[in-house]
């Protein structure tokens, strides 16, 4: 069975979530795909090229209301390059290069739909620079700096340790793994102390949540967000983020603990007559984790706390005005089981709750309820000689059936060392959930194919 391959979903990350960001980190490790890539070469350079050709069918829309946009059918059909280039000059320096330029044709195929222009300028075309990391490894230290992402939680699908690049959400659910995360300019060192490892990283661009921009069909509100951006730390040292954190084995069990200071990626919305801003607040964060084998299984727990967080109470609905922002702490834990199965198949327990230890019937706008429970169960299962995995996941919201539910299935197939394609469906239950009612009547098909070579 390919454990590259990891279960399809994830869900709020309840450390950063907002009201109106319904899903944190939805789906952001699942249906990652089987890669197809070559192994890592023994050469001083290599290159890899992957065309791709990737599309969205939505199933559930009703017909627009004159003027608005036609999200009905044909939602997407994108064709994309992607570059990978590795230079290893000496065993100790290497340069990683890893880009992608896509364009998506339905903003041509359908250009009666009413596109909005804020929807096209963020998907008709994109190059995305993923990685550009220039690093240095030794025995005994290591330091890394460039476009990157560092990972830091435990949990594969609902973790609340990943204060460092900031969630993809513009379309939840329909994200590969490797694209569930922004990469942003970072450096890092590390210093290897036996089975302990401690990590220093400084990020020097303050990229925030790629959320649903206005005409997309996922996003909640009838106006758009006007985003007050903060500055990148090239731009004003003080908007420098930053963090440090340890981890190693104790025993069987891998520990991990860190502090981070940096600004909320899901930002805060303000309201105020005639139009609704984004804000983005410092926040510190604080957490710690651990993974321990137990039989078949891996156990795994998290725990979080952050101080910073913005909220106001607003007045009207939908609301139109707002008192004086103030701040507040927000606690979390989460619990995971990653159980192996007979015959290939592999099965993923995990459920996360994010406390407000201070809460007031006026931050429900901002930050949510005093409790958001969140549970995800995945099953995935690799057949003809690992080349074909099916995957089936749900994410659920609250604690019981009518919290609204996420669904996902979905069949790779690693046709060969240079054809992959995949195949694929995201619905959803909104339920009584707040935080599923912007992507209710979404419910899509997807496909890709991919050509490495």
């Amino acid at each position: 069975m390919n454990h590259r391959f990891w279960l399809p979903i994830a869900a709020v990350c309840a450390s950063v979530a907002a009201e109106d960001d319904p899903f944190g980190e939805a789906f952001d490790s699942g249906f990652s795909e089987v890669e197809t890539q070559a192994p890592v070469s023994t050469d001083i350079l290599y290159v890899a090229n992957r065309l791709i050709q990737r599309g969205q069918w939505a199933t559930a829309h009703d017909a627009p209301l004159s003027g608005e946009t036609d999200h009905r059918g044909l939602a997407s059909l994108a064709t994309a390059w992607n570059t990978r280039l590795e230079w290893r000059p000496s065993e100790q320096l290497n340069f990683l290069l890893n880009a992608e330029l896509s364009h998506d044709w339905v903003f041509d195929v359908n250009p009666d739909a009413h596109w909005q222009t804020p929807y096209r300028d963020q998907r008709e075309t994109r190059l995305e620079l993923d990685e550009a990391r220039l690093g240095y490894t030794t025995p005994g230290w290591a330091l890394t700096s460039g476009r990157q992402v560092l990972t830091w939680g435990f949990n594969d699908v609902l973790s609340i340790l990943e204060p460092v690049n900031p969630p993809q959400r513009s379309q939840p659910g329909l994200y590969d793994a490797d694209e569930a995360r922004l990469s942003r300019w970072l450096s890092e060192a590390r210093w290897y102390l036996g089975r302990w490892t401690l990590q220093g990283a400084i990020a020097h661009e303050n990229r925030m949540a790629e959320l649903p921009v206005y005409g997309s069909d996922y996003y909640p509100l009838p106006a758009a967000t006007d985003d007050r951006l903060p500055d990148h730390g090239w731009e004003d040292p003080q908007a420098h983020a930053g963090g440090v954190r340890i981890s190693g084995l104790w025993h069987r069990a891998d520990l991990a603990a860190f502090i981070w200071r940096g600004y909320n990626p899901s930002g805060h919305p303000k309201f105020r007559p005639g139009g609704i801003e984004r804000h983005y607040e410092r926040l510190t964060t604080f957490g710690a984790g651990f993974s321990l084998p137990v039989g078949p299984a891996i156990v795994k727990a998290e725990m979080a706390a952050q101080d910073g967080l913005a909220w106001a109470p607003v007045t009207g609905n939908p609301p139109q005005t707002q008192g004086p922002m103030q701040t507040t702490e927000r606690l979390a834990w989460a619990l995971g089981a990653d159980l192996t199965l007979p015959a290939n198949s592999r099965l993923v327990l995990e459920v996360s709750t994010g406390y407000l230890p201070g809460y007031q019937p006026g931050m429900a706008a901002t930050l949510g309820e005093e409790y958001s429970h969140r549970w995800a169960i995945g099953l995935e299962h690799s057949t003809a000689r690992e080349q074909l995995t099916f995957t089936a996941a749900i994410l659920g919201f609250g604690l019981d059936a009518d919290g609204g539910q996420a669904f996902r299935l979905g069949a790779d197939w690693t046709i060969s060392d240079q054809w992959r394609s995949e195949l694929g469906w995201v619905g959803y239950h909104a339920g009584n959930a707040p935080a599923l009612q912007a992507a209710d009547n979404s419910d899509r098909l997807f496909w890709q194919v991919e050509w490495l070579f």
